[in-house]
């Protein structure tokens, strides 16, 4: 909170001296369904999915892991990351989803995906940017729980029968 002015945030119900801040559960909600509509578009239509990822517990992290490799979707851990890593990928019909990286990395992608006039969504805490990304998940990923909400949620959107599949 201390790198970001609260009030920007229309999400939040209160914050104390910078400390810790108070998400308005039915904003988070209807965030989180948006995004998730946003990205079963680009799952129906076929788009390219990348995945990038800072998870430290390796069970959600294996987990994850497999479902990208069963649906061939491309995973990359955020501390793989540096400047120009899209430069060598084909890029159309591509989007990519940033899920708990620290704002200095969600800033490095959100540079290269302007560039390549890529898509991007992310699910990162209060300290990134709200303008740094095409679609903007706001919230506290750093706990398990939290973690693993959201990574079920993709898993369940990733999964699911298309008609044009």
């Amino acid at each position: 909170m201390a790198y970001t002015d609260p009030t920007n945030f229309n999400v939040l119900l209160g914050y104390r001296k910078s400390l810790f801040a108070l998400i308005n559960p039915f904003s988070f909600q209807y965030s989180l369904k948006t995004c998730f509509i946003f990205l079963e578009s680009f799952v129906k239509n076929k788009y390219d999915l990348i995945f990038i990822v800072d998870i430290h517990d390796s069970i959600l992290f294996d987990k994850f892991s497999n479902i990208c490799k069963k649906k061939s979707y491309t995973l990359l851990k955020g501390s793989e990351m540096s400047t120009g890593f899209l430069t060598n990928k084909k890029i159309s019909n591509t989007v990519i989803v940033t899920l708990f990286l620290n704002h200095r990395k969600t800033e490095l992608i959100q540079q290269e995906t302007l560039l390549m006039n890529v898509p991007l969504i992310s699910f990162s805490d209060l300290t990134s940017n709200k303008f740094s990304s095409s679609f903007y998940i706001t919230g506290n990923y750093n706990a398990f729980l939290s973690q693993n909400l959201v990574l079920t949620l993709l898993a369940i959107c990733l999964e699911q029968k298309h008609e044009y599949s």
